[in-house]
């Protein structure tokens, strides 16, 4: 039986609005600013998270002079405000209300999971009167590592005081796949997002839904 569900926010429940090349060049123009050599981002398609990785590795070695810490607060302060921008122009995705109240109605717990940062998330929920229907929200200020790594969807879980086999996490893209695999929970995958039904299959998706609709299915009676 899924008694909780955790969701990602963009492409998810609203529509999704991320210039992945913007993000990628502010995180790369961060770095550079603070001494990081940016090299090993040519030419590759690295998450932000492993991005993050590779400059943390220069800090560690000693290349690069700089608290850590400080660093992440200031690059994810510059991720924040091109995410505040890109949710001014996001709409729900429709039918996302009428769902949530559903499912809010089926007593399931209900979370979001985000790589965006605190701030504008939950500016963005809240504006679209989406924020009451959940439990809780976790984003990039609340974990150590970002999606794909499992650790914001393990501590949902926790949150929530669910076994792992009773717990779904909501995605459309493929970091969230991999996110729900290592955290070990089953994914259920929307096509709202980027990418298409035969690539999140490949993937190894659980579910693939059209929209958020096909969870009330997924749930079931209560």
């Amino acid at each position: 039986m899924v008694r909780g569900l955790i969701f990602d926010v963009d492409g998810t429940l609203v529509s999704l609005k991320v210039d992945g090349e913007k993000l990628r060049s502010t995180t790369a123009r961060e770095l550079v600013k603070n001494g990081f050599d940016v090299s090993f981002m040519a030419g590759n398609n690295l998450t932000t998270q492993e991005i993050i990785d590779r400059a943390k590795e220069q800090v560690e070695s000693g290349k690069v002079k700089i608290d850590f810490g400080s660093f992440r607060a200031s690059l994810s302060a510059a991720l924040d405000a091109l995410e505040m921008d890109w949710n001014a122009l996001a709409e729900p995705i429709p039918g996302t209300v009428d769902i949530l109240d559903s499912l809010r109605a089926k007593d399931v717990k209900l979370a979001t999971l985000t790589n965006s940062g605190r701030a504008p998330s939950e500016w963005l929920l809240r504006r679209h009167d989406l924020l009451r229907h959940f439990d809780f929200t976790l984003s990039r200020d609340d974990v150590a590592k970002l999606k794909p790594s499992p650790d914001g969807i393990i501590k949902a879980i926790t949150l929530m005081g669910l076994p792992r086999d009773e717990v779904v996490y909501v995605g459309d893209s493929v970091i969230d796949v991999r996110a729900a695999r290592s955290a070990g929970i089953k994914v259920a995958s929307v096509t709202t997002g980027r990418y298409t039904r035969e690539r999140l299959i490949e993937e190894g998706s659980d579910y693939i839904m059209g929209s958020l609709a096909g969870l009330l299915d997924l749930v079931g009676p209560r």
